[in-house]
């Protein structure tokens, strides 16, 4: 769902004091003037999740060099997703290449009162919400709003067709 013009909510910063993959850490005021940034939450254990990971992927890849960041968040509803070895091994098993932050106290849960998994939230790149979708779906209405804030950062750039005539890309996973 796209948020309304005037709403001003801002990427809140990650906690210092996490642990990452795939990159040492992140800061967000480090992300803003630079990317859009697309932040997932999920759990390696959810099927629910599961299903997301191969548009976070496919996203990833066809826009990370057109100024898109995606940035996933895991936060473990069972116990066992508390491991860090165990999201690593989920993280090379999904061949996900983005960034992840482990939130096994649901640290960065907790700043953005998220509700469920998978959940994503899109930032422009001046750090202001502009899309939010909470469980599987909305991928047309996410990669079109991905590309309009692509657009605005340069637009110039001539975009790839969206992946929504790809039906069931999460078969196989």
């Amino acid at each position: 769902m796209r948020t309304p013009p005037d709403a001003e909510i801002a990427a809140p910063e990650f906690p210092g004091g996490l642990e990452w993959l795939n990159v040492a850490f992140l800061r967000m005021q480090t992300e803003l003037g630079r990317h859009a940034t697309l932040i997932e939450f999920w759990d390696y254990a959810r099927i629910n999740s599961l299903r997301t990971q191969p548009y976070l992927t496919a996203w990833h890849k066809r826009y990370a060099e057109l100024g898109l960041r995606v940035i996933g968040v895991h936060s473990p509803g069972y116990s066992f997703g508390r491991d860090r070895e165990a999201v690593e091994r989920a993280v090379e098993r999904l061949g996900i290449e983005y960034p992840v932050v482990l939130d096994p106290d649901f640290e960065v849960w907790r700043l953005y009162g998220n509700q469920g998994w998978p959940a994503r939230y899109l930032f422009d790149r001046s750090g202001w919400l502009r899309f939010v979708h909470y469980g599987e779906g909305e991928y047309l209405a996410t990669e079109v709003a991905i590309q309009e804030l692509l657009l605005e950062i340069y637009p110039e750039h001539s975009l790839p067709e969206s992946l929504a005539g790809r039906r069931r890309l999460h078969r196989g996973c």
